[in-house]
């Protein structure tokens, strides 16, 4: 299973609802994406799913987008647990939690925590602490995860 993971798109308008070719290029042959929130348009949401099936969380920015606080999705070897703010995806994880997804600070970082691999995937629109735009892809082989941070070229 392939997963590409986004966070903080902060799309503010309609017209720019657009998938970036580098993103699309990224995202090609996953089976599925997570927006950890902060995407602003459901519009967005759409465009993703023109590449796969989506899933997402509410961002704090995410005023007229009905999507959950936090979500677990299983991905064969336990879940994937993803809420926008850190805090918050720490309390919705479960014994059965692999890895957790954060957005929010628009900083991208991929580590390792005892039995947890936590990925935040940066922003791909508005980047932070001089990182360059950013998402990440998430692939699980059997009981083994491999993340890694894609960049806008």
């Amino acid at each position: 299973m392939k997963i590409g993971i986004i966070s903080d798109t902060h799309i503010t308008n309609p017209a720019a609802c657009i998938v970036p070719e580098w993103i699309a290029r990224a995202f090609a042959g996953v089976d599925l994406i997570v927006h950890a929130g902060d995407v602003e348009r459901p519009e967005y949401l759409q465009a993703l799913k023109d590449i796969a099936p989506v899933c997402a969380v509410r961002g704090n920015c995410d005023h007229a987008i009905a999507t959950p606080e936090s979500i677990s999705i299983e991905i064969g070897c336990g879940l994937l647990t993803a809420a926008h703010r850190a805090p918050v995806a720490r309390q919705a994880l479960s014994p059965q939690s692999r890895v957790m997804v954060y957005g929010h600070t628009h900083i991208s970082l991929i580590c390792e925590e005892e039995s947890l691999l936590v990925i935040n995937p940066g922003s791909p629109s508005l980047p932070r602490g001089g990182l360059p735009a950013s998402v990440a892809i998430l692939e699980v082989k059997g009981d083994e995860l491999y993340a890694e941070l894609k960049v806008q070229p």
